[in-house]
C-alpha cells in the first residue's frame, strides 16, 4: 500500500468515527427486484451497513431468522457466509446469504432478528429486519413478524416506482407507537467518498439530504417518499429499559427496519 492510499484511509477513517446521524442497518435485499415465481430459485442478501455512505460492517449470525409464508408459517431460512467489499477501507466484511424456493404464490416477509450489542453510542443495541418477497399474488401483505417493534404496511410494500407515498404503521408489543420518528434513507451499493458526498451552502456534510426524518402520529401512523429508484430503508428505534452487559447497566434501544425496492420509471413503461 502506498503512502497515498495510507493517507486516504486515514482520512476515511476519521470521517467514519466522527460523523453523526448515522448508525448501522441490518440489511436484508435482492436483486434486480424482490419479486419470484413458484419454485424458482431466490437469493437474499444480509450484511451490516449505513446505507447513505455504502459503508459495511462485519455482521453476527443473526439470532432469529426465518420466511413468513402467506398463511403465516414460519420456516426456518439457512445462512450461508459469505463476504462483502467494504469500498470505504478495501477490507472483506462478513455478511450472510440465503436461497429461497417459494412453494405457493403470496406475499412472504424475510423476518431478522439480531441479537443485542454494544453500540458506539454507549447503548445495547437489537436490530431488527424485514423485506417483503412478492410471489406472483397479492396475498398476505400486511403479515407480521410479530418483532417487538415492527412497521405494518398500509400500503402494499412493493410495485413502487420513484415519487412513490408509503403509508405505514409502527407498532410496539403489538399495539401503535403513541410517539416517535421515522428514519427514512436510500441505500448505496458502492461507498460514496467525502468528497463526493452532498454538501450544504457552508460546505458541510448536508446530512438531513441523505437521511429524513417523519414524525409518528398519536395512532402509529407515518407517510413517506422515495425519490429516487433503488433500495430504500425505513427505521423506528424505541427505547426499551436497561440490561446488563459485562459488569455495567446499559440503556436498550431496539431499532426496527423495513426495506422497500422502488423501480425506475425506465423499468415500468
Amino acid at each position: 500500500m502506498d503512502i497515498k492510499q495510507i493517507y486516504l484511509n486515514i482520512v476515511v477513517l476519521i470521517f467514519l468515527l466522527f460523523r453523526s446521524s448515522f448508525a448501522y442497518k441490518l440489511f436484508v435485499i435482492t436483486f434486480p427486484d424482490n419479486y419470484g415465481k413458484v419454485k424458482k430459485e431466490k437469493i437474499f442478501y444480509l450484511g451490516n451497513s449505513e446505507p447513505s455512505l455504502g459503508v459495511i460492517y462485519d455482521l453476527k449470525p443473526p439470532k432469529n431468522f426465518f420466511l413468513l409464508t402467506p398463511n403465516r408459517s414460519k420456516i426456518k431460512l439457512s445462512l450461508l457466509r459469505t463476504q462483502y467489499e467494504d469500498q470505504s477501507l478495501n477490507v472483506k466484511k462478513i455478511g450472510y446469504q440465503t436461497k429461497i424456493i417459494p412453494e405457493e404464490k403470496g406475499d412472504y416477509y424475510l423476518c431478522i432478528e439480531g441479537d443485542f450489542f454494544l453500540g458506539k453510542e454507549g447503548k445495547i443495541l437489537k436490530n431488527l429486519s424485514k423485506t417483503s418477497f412478492h410471489v406472483e399474488i397479492e396475498k398476505g401483505w400486511d403479515n407480521l413478524c410479530e418483532f417487538d417493534l415492527e412497521i405494518k404496511p398500509q400500503t402494499r410494500p412493493y410495485g413502487f416506482r420513484k415519487h412513490g407515498i408509503f403509508w405505514g404503521q409502527v407498532l410496539y408489543k403489538k399495539k401503535p407507537l403513541e410517539n416517535g420518528i421515522v428514519e427514512v434513507e436510500k441505500f448505496s451499493p458502492f461507498f460514496i467518498p467525502y468528497e463526493d458526498l452532498p454538501k450544504d451552502s457552508y460546505g458541510e456534510i448536508n446530512y438531513p439530504y441523505l437521511k429524513k426524518t417523519v414524525k409518528i402520529s398519536k395512532n402509529g401512523f407515518f407517510v413517506v417518499s422515495f425519490e429516487e429508484p433503488g433500495w430504500w430503508v425505513i427505521t423506528v428505534r424505541k427505547k426499551s429499559g436497561i440490561k446488563h452487559y459485562g459488569n455495567a447497566l446499559y440503556p436498550v434501544e431496539i431499532i426496527s427496519h423495513l426495506w422497500i425496492y422502488v423501480y425506475s420509471s425506465k423499468n415500468i413503461e
